[in-house]
């Protein structure tokens, strides 16, 4: 079986991706993955079997015109590169991730020839847009979006999306809810595996450690964060918060907000690290925060970095966002108003004081969802769906629910491709 992936964001980046990839090259399959060129790892051309193809165009959109001209480009660069390919190695799926959807149109001649084509909807365009650049439902724009969505969904074979929210939402715009299929966006257990570092969790540390490991931008809320610190550094005097993630112009602004409110002492910006690394920042950290504001997007968007503080057994104080209650419950997450910086400091301060508190929040997130999801399950889904497309083309492809082991820590993260640096966005 031969399957080709398109995604426009570096392979090594998209934790996602490289798990989809990663499962089929473990069941045996042999998969291409089409992607920009990074320019910090210019030579990587295959990682844990999974053999990479750049385009030569990196990611560098700065706005909205910026950020369409872009995308049109990466059509045309993707377009030529997998024509090339295909006439060589014949796929037999071809699976394209958005953002963005329209992407899939760049596989319009191997469907014409045979190959079956997924639509993976990580982050449904329309709310997507709306969160990045503030725009409302009824502009143009957003329109324009949730046009070519419904021609990109009707040109796919299947479509495969990250939540229920992102269905319903797809269904409500026309998509046959039997056109789809969810596989949850799950946090890699073989790299976020508590039992793994233990021996960190009871180092002894001179702070109390709030920890925000991600995407550092406007909708995810870490003015909130900082703004609770005067009221929490008079209850905490040892307080730290760690915020980990790409320098973005939002960085320079939390750093001003942190200066004007006296409290930069107690905020420590950390750069992007390999992901490897984020489970022992994780674990060494008294209380995971997501303190993201509600909007269209982020009200529906799973946010990994959540389970990952699960998956390492921490305490969670987050935004009260509907698809974090869809997943968890106020027994498992400490919620709070999101954007109220007054509430956040509340739960800080409960959890500070009530370490019986933080250690039942731990118990009842394993028992509600870490014991009860996996990524075997969502890959078992994956493969399920692979089979139905294949047997229509007689493939008989039936390894999909097979007890496959999934590739080890060491094959997935081969230090002497890239220097042992694997890094992940969150979103």
């Amino acid at each position: 079986m031969k399957v080709c992936m398109i995604v426009h964001q570096y392979y090594h980046r998209d934790g996602r991706v490289r798990r989809y990839a990663e499962a089929l090259v473990g069941a045996g399959a042999e998969v291409d993955v089409i992607c920009p060129k990074d320019e910090n790892h210019p030579s990587m051309r295959q990682l844990a079997g999974v053999r990479i193809f750049p385009i030569p165009l990196g990611r560098g959109y700065k706005n909205q015109g910026s950020y369409l001209i872009e995308y049109g480009l990466a059509l045309i660069l993707f377009t030529v590169r997998l024509l090339g390919l295909y006439l060589k190695n014949r796929y037999d799926v071809i699976h394209v991730h958005n953002v963005p959807d329209f992407l899939i149109f760049a596989a319009l001649l191997p469907r014409l020839l045979g190959a079956k084509l997924i639509l993976d909807i990580h982050d449904p365009m329309p709310e997507f847009y709306m969160s990045k650049y503030d725009s409302q439902k009824s502009s143009l724009t957003v329109k324009v979006m949730r046009l070519q969505e419904k021609y990109s969904a009707k040109l796919a074979h299947a479509v495969i999306t990250a939540n229920s929210n992102f269905k319903d939402n797809l269904v409500k715009r026309g998509v046959p809810a039997d056109k789809i299929t969810v596989v949850y966006n799950m946090a890699d257990p073989k790299v976020f595996n508590r039992l793994a570092y233990q021996q960190y969790r009871h180092h002894k540390s001179e702070h109390f450690t709030l920890i925000y490991p991600g995407t550092i931008a406007p909708r995810y809320g870490l003015d909130v964060a900082i703004r609770a610190l005067p009221l929490l550094i008079k209850k905490i005097p040892n307080l730290r918060l760690v915020i980990i993630g790409h320098r973005t112009d939002c960085v320079n602004d939390l750093e001003a907000l942190a200066k004007q409110l006296n409290v930069s002492s107690f905020v420590e910006f950390r750069p992007l690290i390999p992901i490897h690394e984020v489970p022992k920042q994780m674990i060494q950290a008294d209380i995971g925060v997501y303190p993201a504001l509600s909007d269209p997007h982020m009200d529906i968007a799973t946010p990994t970095k959540v389970l990952e503080f699960a998956l390492m057994g921490i305490p969670i104080v987050a935004a009260k966002l509907k698809v974090l209650e869809d997943m968890f419950s106020d027994e498992a997450v400490f919620f709070f108003e999101p954007g109220n910086s007054t509430e956040f400091a509340a739960c800080i301060l409960e959890l500070f004081g009530n370490p019986a508190r933080r250690e039942t929040l731990v118990q009842n997130a394993d028992r509600i969802f870490v014991n009860s999801h996996s990524w075997r399950s969502e890959r078992d889904k994956y493969f399920n769906k692979l089979n139905d497309l294949l047997t229509t083309k007689n493939k008989g492809i039936v390894w999909g629910n097979s007890d496959q082991k999934p590739p080890s820590v060491k094959e997935t993260y081969p230090s002497k491709t890239v220097k042992g640096k694997i890094y992940n966005d969150y979103h």
